[in-house]
């Protein structure tokens, strides 16, 4: 019998695991999203919020490399285990747009940036170059309201990289 129970739990397993089930569980337990705690602080921003864009200063850096942690195309760099900033957006808009932008990034050097984005539905977005640069966007079209917990990366670790993050609403505001 009780090799029975530890049989069937195996099987399960690798049928969840090959079905993909259970994709986000790395990220849940690397990064500590939703907690309210950010290395750079906190915002809260209301649809139509000015000034805009909204900015705060980052050093993107960190242990973590977010290519482990089954997030995605586009999700790369080391990142720390808390966000860097959190943004509590208090209603839905049409667009809601994060990049960070470092003077002088040049691409897969320690100047460059990654950005990802634990979106108020739970969902998943990241970038690394966007624009025609080295500097990333992450855009979330018809955004609800709720928590963006923001992570600012170091493409290569080791690297700390010096830069902004912006906050906008507007689509001519991008690196």
């Amino acid at each position: 019998m009780k090799q029975s129970v530890v049989h069937r739990a195996w099987v399960l397993a690798v049928a969840l695991a090959v079905s993909g089930f259970g994709e986000g569980v790395t990220a849940q337990q690397s990064l500590q999203s939703g907690r309210g705690q950010a290395n750079a602080g906190s915002v809260r921003l209301r649809p139509g919020f000015s000034p805009d864009p909204r900015s705060v200063a980052v050093v993107a850096r960190g242990t973590i490399d977010a290519r482990t942690l089954n997030l995605g195309a586009g999700c790369v760099g080391f990142v720390t285990r808390t966000p860097d900033y959190i943004v509590n957006f208090a209603g839905p808009t049409p667009m809601l747009r994060f990049y960070v932008v470092v003077p002088g990034a040049v691409p897969a050097t320690p100047t460059d940036a990654t950005l990802l984005v634990n979106t108020a539905g739970g969902g998943w977005s990241c970038n690394d170059d966007s624009y025609g640069g080295a500097n990333p966007t992450v855009t979330v079209q018809n955004a609800p309201p709720g928590q963006y917990d923001v992570w600012v990366g170091a493409y290569l670790q080791g690297a700390n990289v010096r830069g902004r993050l912006f906050v906008t609403q507007l689509e001519t505001n991008h690196p």
